[in-house]
């Protein structure tokens, strides 16, 4: 199963930098930029998987919500303190992980580099 998320990140990794050589032109050079920024929209794409996997925006969504109840004046944190979203002490993590996250981050990762690689040698 891990091998079918790596052939589609491969696929639409190749699917992207087809689309970008239209812009770039149908060189080496413009295969390499097409491939490096291809790689790098992708690997920016499954970092911001990876940390929605995580939880961290669970984290900052609470801390965001006690500081508006908190700062919020006396009349306002009276009307909210029923609401139980503004009042809870505990957090709910998100914990889901995601299989298209590690082969679409190594694709991406592997990509970048070939592509760096492939500057410097032209």
């Amino acid at each position: 199963m891990k091998r079918h998320f790596f052939m589609l990140s491969l696929l639409l990794l190749f699917l992207l930098t087809l689309i970008l050589m239209l812009f770039n032109g149908f060189t080496a050079i413009g295969f390499i930029d097409s491939l490096f920024l291809a790689a790098l929209v992708l690997f920016c794409l499954s970092l911001l998987i990876l940390l929605f996997s995580d939880g961290a925006f669970s984290i900052m969504g609470h801390s965001f919500r006690r500081f508006h109840y908190m700062t919020a004046p006396k009349r306002v944190r009276e009307t909210l303190e029923d609401d139980e979203l503004y009042t809870r002490k505990d957090i709910k993590i998100r914990q889901q992980r995601y299989a298209i996250t590690v082969p679409l981050l190594v694709t991406s990762s592997a990509a970048l580099v070939l592509s760096l690689l492939l500057s410097y040698m032209q």
